[in-house]
């Protein structure tokens, strides 16, 4: 009996001894894996990085300074007002496309951090995000705008996951913090975000909850605490711009924000960004390129591509310079549609801009 005990025991240790090295050399060879795949696409992305395009010429154009922006003179001092100095505000800002309003907020930033008595620092965050994208999980799992929390059951929720801690994430009003948010086509955003955006600006700060989150859990990090007890911080301005008419955002948005408006660009406006464009290029273009290019765009990002594409036909043919046979074919090709609005003098204001008048 005590033989056949032995056996038993020399057979359950071998099972078991097997069980473990065929683990073990699992295990090694799981950990060998991931180190030959996370070597290969680390190898991988460093090729990605050694690859460069050239920058476009909406870019190198990109104005560097307030006096680069074109044709919105009372529209950037508006906005100048309402961040400068010891209180700055919310703004919405109203225009159509392609006239200056991401610009125009960023370089006012860069302006205003000097006034006396600003609370923006130089470095201040230009946080910038595009509303049309900005889209919750309706499950709350993820919410790039306000911030969410990854719970333990969240895919990729890692050794935090395992160990049953849930992990705030900040969303875009945090990492606007101390500085400005500037939201993109705000009138886009989906009304329980507007509510919690709402929220944020009145509490500067975001609030979080879980499930699995207890305040008596001696695993979850002192500063996971913090976060729960306390909220992320989210102290910024709101800078949104909109191409939607006034009366389609919602009233308690634009309660809280000063309302600038940015006019649609005269053609004189265009020639000069055209003239503008190809300075800061070095681009020689023809009498009479600007003019014509100023006939069709319809605002300063369209008169920018086509003077692109006319540069781009001309270095096709060997040439370096721009004429009016290379901007028609543009024009002709692209079927860009001319400018319905008068012709007005480079001093004289567009006055039928209904789309984005002023309430009252």
């Amino acid at each position: 009996m005590s033989e056949l005990t032995a056996f038993a025991q020399l057979a359950f240790t071998l099972i078991v001894g097997l069980y473990f090295l065929t683990r073990l050399r699992a295990d090694s060879a799981g950990e060998k894996g991931v180190k030959e795949e996370a070597k290969a696409a680390a190898e991988q992305l460093n090729r990605l990085r050694q690859i460069h395009l050239n920058e476009p010429m909406t870019e190198i154009s990109r104005p560097a300074s307030s006096s680069d922006i074109i044709g919105q003179d009372d529209g950037v001092r508006a906005l100048r007002a309402a961040l400068w100095g010891e209180d700055p505000q919310h703004v919405l800002i109203y225009g159509p496309p392609g006239v200056g309003k991401t610009a125009a907020a960023r370089i006012v930033l860069k302006e205003v951090c000097k006034s006396p008595g600003s609370p923006f620092a130089d470095d201040a965050a230009f946080f910038e995000a595009d509303a049309a994208i900005m889209r919750c999980d309706e499950r709350g799992f993820a919410d790039p705008l306000i911030g969410s929390v990854h719970d333990p059951i969240y895919q990729g929720a890692g050794a935090y996951g395992a160990a049953g801690i849930p992990q705030p994430k900040p969303g875009a009003v945090t990492k606007a913090h101390g500085g400005v948010l500037f939201l993109d086509e705000i009138g886009e955003l989906p009304n329980e975000q507007i509510n919690r955006l709402l929220k944020v600006l009145e509490d500067r700060r975001v609030m979080f909850e879980s499930s699995y989150y207890s305040s008596n859990n001696k695993k979850i990090p002192p500063y996971i605490h913090d976060v729960f007890r306390n909220g992320m911080p989210a102290d910024f301005r709101l800078i949104g711009a909109t191409t939607r008419k006034p009366e389609e955002i919602p009233e308690a948005v634009r309660s809280r924000c000063v309302e600038i408006y940015f006019d649609p660009l005269s053609r004189q406006n265009v020639v000069r960004i055209v003239a503008g464009a190809a300075a800061r290029c070095g681009i020689t273009i023809e009498n009479g390129v600007k003019e014509l290019i100023a006939d069709y765009a319809a605002n300063g990002r369209d008169a920018v591509k086509i003077l692109q594409s006319a540069l781009n036909i001309a270095r096709m043919d060997g040439r370096c310079f721009i004429g009016l046979d290379d901007a028609r074919w543009v024009i002709k090709a692209g079927r860009y549609a001319k400018r319905s609005e008068p012709f007005l003098k480079e001093n004289e204001k567009i006055i039928d801009i209904s789309m984005f008048k002023k309430r009252g």
